[in-house]
């Protein structure tokens, strides 16, 4: 039997931690779990120079469930590095004996040369670079790390302290001396033209997400976009006196990270205008996809990543999810019960609901906790998981979407949803009709394992013109899940605009 090897990598940079844990057997190797959480350690660090208890704070609550997610894969070998806000905190080395001590996990402060080596090995994996002059570029929120491939050869790389969180912090959105700043660290490239730039970091994703919303009409999946310059100079002039608030609204900007998209859109616009280019190309992975690499090439193993399938990554989201549910005691077979039968009235109801496929993720979420609630007081439960799924850190999910998944298992008793709720702050207009939906299939399925007894084994639906029908297979008397579907129907007739049936027959 060919022995398994499971690596984790974490990055821990000044905006956020990454995770990434992979399983490698000598011919391959695919990626078991990715977990990312906003924690904005460079907002205190450079402002006062250290890391402060309360980033501090926020840093190890992450790294509690890192080590978790750790634990559960039972990882053979975990390589952790901080990038700029660490190299600068005066207090690096106590926090970096802490991380030891509580989490056994040795962080690894590395250079901005090696993080520019890093990503640019990430790049050199997928594009060819022979014989073409090309900037690698690596936006954090500390520092920016510019690769220089002349005629195809490296002949730079260039740690500056271009980092849009940096700058956030420095200038306060004074863009003219943003740029004056950017130009005179661009000295250093002077008589360097570049044919294409390749650029990486959560803010440039996150651009190139707005350009392509406006562009496809939606996000794309490929690792690689191109965005056109235009867009960037077009995104400086209309947002350049916006309010935060205002640019949490834009679709494809994480609403952590809104008040620094608009730094890396003047940091991107003026390096690109300085190399002589129209435009860029995003690249998503970066640092966390080049130290995989590094790691599994030392170890002598082939580079082909394969990405799991939607049920190997759902299976993994059942996992984590069990694991916090368990934080708060709550009944595991209901739901995972539940979260099943309301994957399957999902996919049945999905285009005469006419609701995305992305939206399942969310609904699966919001089954597995949405009795957490219980852990505080069965009175008004639903109230209180909501409170508690907003509150806790969810791998996996922004800050944004723990508002959606929140909202979903918010409705999944008593009142159907009221203008005045939380949920017409927390979700954004175009998401609120879907959160209803998924809010109303999961009323549903919670009713038909209102006993907590598993009697209801899986569903069938039949959508017609003028009822919707759901005919149970159960091996036993359905009653109570009988009664309980009819008093939680009402939201799920209200949405479809049609009554909704329960067949009473046995399997």
């Amino acid at each position: 039997m060919e022995l398994l090897n499971k690596f984790a990598t974490i990055d821990m940079g000044s905006n956020s931690v990454k995770l990434q844990i992979v399983e490698a057997n000598g011919s391959n190797c695919a990626i078991l779990q990715e977990y990312k959480e906003t924690l904005r350690i460079g907002d205190d660090c450079f402002r006062f120079g250290y890391i402060t208890d309360e980033s501090k704070e926020r840093l190890f609550k992450a790294l509690k469930f890192v080590k978790k997610i750790i634990e559960l894969h039972h990882v053979t070998e975990v390589k952790a590095v901080g990038t700029a806000a660490f190299r600068e905190a005066k207090n690096k080395e106590e926090i970096t004996l802490d991380i030891k001590k509580n989490y056994d996990i040795d962080l690894d402060i590395i250079s901005g040369m090696e993080e520019a080596r890093l990503s640019y090995l990430a790049v050199s994996r997928e594009l060819d670079l022979k014989e073409s002059n090309a900037l690698i570029l690596d936006i954090g929120g500390g520092s920016a790390e510019f690769t220089i491939v002349k005629g195809g050869k490296v002949t730079a790389f260039e740690s500056t302290p271009l980092g849009s969180l940096r700058l956030k912090n420095e200038f306060r959105d004074e863009i003219s001396e943003i740029k004056s700043y950017i130009m005179k660290e661009l000295s250093r490239f002077e008589g360097f033209r570049a044919e294409y730039a390749v650029c990486m970091g959560g803010s440039v994703n996150g651009l190139a997400s707005v350009y392509l919303r406006r562009v496809n009409g939606k996000k794309t999946d490929f690792r690689i976009n191109y965005v056109d310059g235009s867009f960037l100079k077009n995104f400086i002039e209309v947002n350049k006196n916006a309010a935060v608030t205002d640019m949490e609204k834009i679709a494809g900007v994480d609403p952590k990270k809104a008040d620094i998209i608009l730094p890396s859109a003047v940091i991107l616009n003026e390096i690109i205008n300085y190399f002589g280019l129209d435009g860029f190309y995003s690249f998503s992975g970066g640092l966390k996809r080049g130290l995989l690499i590094d790691i599994l090439s030392k170890k002598g193993f082939n580079m082909t990543v394969q990405k799991k399938s939607s049920e190997e990554k759902e299976a993994d989201m059942i996992l984590w999810l069990t694991e916090i549910g368990r934080e708060f005691k709550f009944d595991e077979n209901h739901a995972k019960h539940v979260a099943f039968l309301s994957k399957e009235i999902f996919c049945a109801l999905k285009e005469a609901l006419n609701l995305k496929t992305e939206y399942i993720n969310y609904l699966i979420a919001a089954a597995m906790l949405h009795d957490i609630g219980n852990f505080i007081s069965f009175s008004k439960h639903h109230k209180h998981s909501f409170y508690l799924i907003k509150n806790i850190e969810l791998p996996g999910y922004s800050w944004y979407e723990r508002g959606i998944i929140a909202n979903i298992a918010r409705y999944h008793r008593k009142s159907l949803p009221k203008k005045s709720h939380d949920l017409y702050s927390d979700v954004k207009a175009e998401d609120i009709d879907a959160v209803e939906k998924l809010a109303s299939i999961l009323r549903l399925a919670d009713a038909l394992d209102s006993s907590h007894s598993g009697i209801i084994k899986n569903v069938k639906l039949y959508v017609s013109n003028k009822s919707i029908y759901i005919n149970p297979a159960s091996g036993g008397d359905i009653s109570f899940e009988a009664e309980s579907f009819d008093a939680k129907k009402d939201l799920m007739e209200k949405i479809a605009g049609k009554p909704v049936y329960l067949e009473l027959k046995t399997a």
